[in-house]
């Protein structure tokens, strides 16, 4: 498996947005001294060291190739420009076949959401090709979004005069700066040099006097690059989550939105068990918008990292993940045990049943869990794995990865821009966006002659001639009432006259075996029994 850079004809960025080194420009130039400014990363910092290096002790990355990891035993990813950042669009190696998971993962790519004419996009394209390993021909391509942002943002309350770095909240507290320009990056740089200066403060530490570039990881646990063979943390300080979202989550202010000091200038902070009336300085909820609570800080205002079907229902990050105390596992699981970030994550099955005559749930968790606790639903067709996330999870029929039909976890498909990159794999491979539904992507036309109900989450072959009426006269009567049960009703309903799961995304013109049109449907109409049959036939014993 190989892949490379790739654009997007329709892109809103531009129809030239690609994305095939990571190197500034001219290349070698230090980020600070760039025309096109993509990452200081690699740039030298003392002479002796990269940045990157020393992030990450005992690791030495290249310019426009990324960190080694537990997938990466060779070296790290490479840009498919790396020979010639610019010019070269030359496919890589993947890192390798997880046979655990059953999927091919390039992992750590070094990507940045600059363009190589220095646009903003988060949703840059990869290509990815199947090679055969003895010709060298390519067998299979598709384009895929690899998400990437900088838009992790603190200076709405870190820059100088803000609510985090205010000079005046203490008699004697730490030295704040102020940005060396008004511009987005200098401006977050001074944010971030601040929240040193104040750890320094606050723990003692001596970062800001050491003047070595920091990553939180290194002490405060991220399951995000531990469990790819990042650093572990200190496990005897609270991992990195808990320290975000509790710590601010306990930040209180008054009725005019000023944070509550005590008499040093020291936040007050709230005690999550005996909470009461007090007004959090982030406050979820339903009618607040995530701009007000997770956009403040995650991506973003700017980037929407929150974008697929679900962004479309009218969902927000708290409807699934619950607010700021529950997110830094300030409250005890009603499964037990402390919340762990990037384990312990909203469930499919807590909102979606699989049955189509079933209201699909606005929250994940029971509203009265502090905790906010996935719901577990004893029989769900949607749920993931037992035991998996649903990023990990994989299809009952084949194998199949989850998101290799629905999309990644914040992005499930479509995106309602039907312009947006996020679409393109879906309308490369099926010829329309959403949910990838069509057989024939991966199936040879006429490959379920006497039929099946052995398809994603137990369906049969969608739009198939074979299904439809075979020439033998079956209307798939056989399966109808298998082992007892209407196997027609989760996606139909029980009355058989269709629900929001018969829905079809795109117009469709049903013909059977015999080459005979049986309904004409337009994008949207739902897919009753009754359109080729009775529905006094299929209640048939």
């Amino acid at each position: 498996m190989k892949y490379s850079a790739a654009s997007n004809v329709f892109d809103p960025v531009g129809s030239d947005s690609i994305n095939s080194t990571s190197q500034n420009y001219p290349p070698g130039s230090l980020a600070d001294m760039a025309t096109i400014r993509k990452t200081d990363f690699w740039d030298d910092f003392d002479g002796v060291n990269n940045i990157a290096e020393l992030l990450f002790p005992g690791l030495h990355p290249v310019a426009d190739e990324g960190l080694q990891t537990i997938a990466n035993t060779d070296h790290g990813r490479y840009m498919p420009g790396i020979s010639d950042p610019y010019y070269d669009n030359v496919p890589q190696e993947f890192s390798g076949f997880d046979a655990l998971k059953r999927w091919f993962t390039a992992q750590g790519v070094p990507m940045t959401s600059t363009d190589d004419k220095g646009r903003f996009n988060s949703y840059p394209l990869m290509r990815v090709q199947a090679v055969d390993i003895d010709s060298g021909q390519v067998i299979g391509t598709t384009d895929a979004v690899v998400p990437v942002s900088t838009e992790v943002d603190c200076r709405d309350c870190h820059a100088i005069g803000e609510g985090g770095s205010d000079p005046l909240a203490r008699v004697s507290g730490p030295s704040f700066i102020t940005a060396l320009t008004p511009d987005r990056v200098d401006v977050e740089a001074a944010a971030k040099h601040n929240i040193l200066a104040l750890h320094d403060f606050k723990h003692e530490t001596g970062f800001v006097a050491a003047n070595q570039p920091v990553l939180c990881a290194s002490c405060h646990r991220s399951n995000a690059l531990a469990e790819v063979g990042g650093p572990g943390g200190d496990p005897a300080i609270d991992n990195m989550s808990s320290v975000m979202h509790g710590f601010h989550g306990r930040l209180q202010v008054d009725d005019e939105g000023a944070l509550i000091r005590d008499s040093d200038g020291e936040p007050v902070l709230i005690d999550p068990p005996n909470m009461s009336d007090e007004l959090p300085l982030i406050i979820t909820g339903e009618g607040i918008p995530m701009e007000q609570n997770c956009f403040n800080c995650h991506p973003g205002k700017i980037t929407q990292c929150f974008r697929g079907a679900m962004f479309t229902a009218g969902q927000k990050c708290d409807d699934c993940h619950g607010g700021m105390l529950a997110m830094g596992g300030e409250f005890e699981l009603r499964t037990g045990g402390i919340r762990e970030p990037w384990a312990d994550e909203p469930k499919c099955s807590s909102c979606h049943s699989g049955h189509g005559d079933d209201t699909v749930a606005a929250l994940a968790y029971d509203p009265s869990d502090p905790a906010a606790t996935p719901i577990e639903l004893a029989d769900s067709r949607f749920a993931e794995n037992p035991g998996t996330l649903y990023r990990n999870s994989l299809d009952n029929h084949a194998g199949i990865a989850c998101e290799a039909c629905h999309g990644s976890p914040h992005a499930i498909w479509p995106n309602r821009d039907p312009n947006a990159n996020d679409n393109v794999t879906a309308i490369q491979l099926q010829g329309h966006a959403g949910t990838i539904r069509e057989c024939t992507v991966c199936h040879e036309t006429n490959s379920f002659p006497d039929g099946t109900l052995d398809g994603p989450h137990g369906m049969h072959p969608v739009n198939d001639p074979n299904w439809i009426k075979s020439k033998g006269d079956s209307y798939h009567e056989d399966f109808v009432w298998n082992n007892g049960e209407d196997q027609c009703a989760s996606c139909h309903g029980a009355d058989h006259r269709g629900t929001r799961l018969s829905r079809v995304p795109v117009d469709r013109v049903l013909r059977d075996a015999d080459g005979v049109i049986r309904a004409t449907l337009a994008a949207g109409e739902i897919v009753s029994c009754d359109l080729c049959h009775s529905l006094e036939k299929s209640f048939e014993d």
